[in-house]
């Protein structure tokens, strides 16, 4: 039995009257949030089109009469993901509206070793430093980009809607759940196991649960004096649309289902740490190859704020080269790369390029150490590192200073980040070895300009 995909050649539509008719009831019924955010931020034509049309039922009660199993949709891409045997899927590539059978990769997670909790070498069981004040093992993070002072004034990420899609997550962590504040989570979806529960599962590999822990403890832990994240009042989406065993195709259908279902939940912005280490060339990071990146462009286009990590590729100092992973390259998304608490470049962290006008990365956040919940230990502390790190640090200080300018747009938003870059403030210009992009980000800056556009 295998997953796979199967896109279809069309949506069904035969006139502009029908698509008219079509796309009139899709905003008689679309989330008021996500329409509210596109009459704000959308760059393209209208407030809907074709795209945003689901995909046709008639087509998917004919895959599911080969017997396949119906799983993943998505309105995007035009498709669907099954669970099927060879000759279900070659009963579906026969059908006359069927453009692709792809992906096929077999189903199951051989390797489970579910309920096995391993080592967690970072772990801090001590209090924090005492000069770390309410943010606790956070504070170099945090401080590093002047957050603090957003958050000491109010702007804490409240209002505005985060969504993360990364491994699953788990929830129980007394920072994401105390007296004090609980963790908002206004929906969730598995797109990996098909499903409406993000947190570890029976039958689950023992890991499945780990990077997406670690990436929302930066973001959402509320637990002053050990652990404040960088948007702690944020409501948030989670969805798990990595498959935390191995990569395979199939992973960036389920990343464009999981953009899609974010931006119709109403989403604000989307912090994404998910890479492709596999598959695809240098060549190939331009901005619209990689499925993924073809999903960013859509949800940036309905005006989602993008956040993406740039991948632990490491750099040079050859300005020809690069090391960003897909879809790292999107120009609308704001690429991600990693400094330690010094302010200084990692070594692992990928050097980029001009891509259409745009210099990846643009901006950094701390991705060395960076303070976060233990996946494992329950109440526990950790630190971890990479792109992947310094990604959601960034993406919650962005939610704030949108609190802040709730009437930005997405272009307003990337020229704030950007003009404030510590490279860009010292040299006027960003890096030309594309290592350093315009730097880091200074939020405190944004007081400043209150009322202002």
């Amino acid at each position: 039995v295998f997953d796979a995909w199967i896109s279809f050649s069309d949506k069904g539509i035969r006139s502009d009257a029908e698509l008219r008719s079509a796309l009139a009831e899709l905003e008689m019924t679309f989330d008021e949030r996500a329409m509210k955010r596109r009459r704000l931020r959308r760059t393209f034509p209208g407030l809907f089109d074709e795209r945003d049309l689901p995909v046709n039922p008639g087509y998917l009660e004919a895959v599911s009469g080969t017997g396949a199993e119906l799983r993943v949709q998505s309105r995007w891409l035009n498709g669907i993901s099954v669970l099927a045997t060879r000759d279900q899927l070659a009963a579906a590539e026969k059908l006359p509206f069927v453009s692709e059978v792809s992906d096929g990769h077999p189903h199951g997670n051989p390797g489970s070793t579910a309920g096995r909790i391993p080592n967690d070498p970072d772990l801090k069981e001590a209090p924090p430093p005492s000069h770390a004040g309410p943010y606790g093992w956070a504070a170099p993070q945090i401080r590093q980009l002047g957050l603090d002072r957003l958050h000491e004034e109010g702007y804490r990420g409240e209002g505005v809607r985060i969504g993360v899609i990364d491994t699953g997550f788990l929830l129980r962590h007394p920072a994401l759940q105390n007296s004090h504040r609980s963790i908002d989570v206004v929906a969730e979806w598995d797109f990996v196991d098909n499903d409406g529960v993000v947190s570890p599962e029976e039958g689950d590999r023992h890991d499945q649960h780990e990077h997406g822990t670690l990436v929302l403890g930066a973001l959402a832990a509320d637990l002053p004096g050990m652990l404040i994240g960088s948007a702690p009042s944020a409501e948030y989406v989670l969805l798990k649309a990595e498959d935390s065993e191995e990569e395979y195709f199939l992973e960036e259908k389920w990343f464009a289902a999981a953009l899609e279902y974010a931006e119709a939940n109403g989403v604000d912005v989307v912090s994404s740490s998910v890479v492709l280490y596999t598959g695809y060339d240098n060549s190939d990071v331009d901005g619209h190859t990689s499925v993924m990146a073809r999903a960013w462009n859509l949800a940036v286009g309905n005006g989602v704020i993008g956040l993406q990590g740039g991948g632990n590729a490491g750099h040079d100092e050859d300005p020809t080269t690069h090391n960003l992973l897909p879809p790292a390259g999107v120009p609308g998304v704001i690429t991600v790369g990693a400094v330690d608490s010094a302010g200084e470049i990692t070594r692992f962290s990928s050097d980029g390029l001009e891509l259409h006008g745009t210099v990846k990365p643009e901006v950094l956040a701390m991705g060395l150490g960076t303070a976060t919940i233990s996946p494992y230990v329950p109440g526990a502390f950790t630190l971890s590192g990479g792109t992947s790190m310094a990604t959601p640090v960034l993406a919650g200080a962005v939610a704030c200073l949108l609190q802040l300018h709730p009437e930005w747009t997405v272009d307003e938003i990337r020229s704030a980040l950007l003009s404030s870059g510590s490279f860009f403030s010292e040299h006027g210009k960003p890096d030309p070895l594309f290592i350093w992009g315009y730097g880091l980000p200074e939020f405190s800056n944004f007081l400043d300009k209150r009322g202002t556009r």
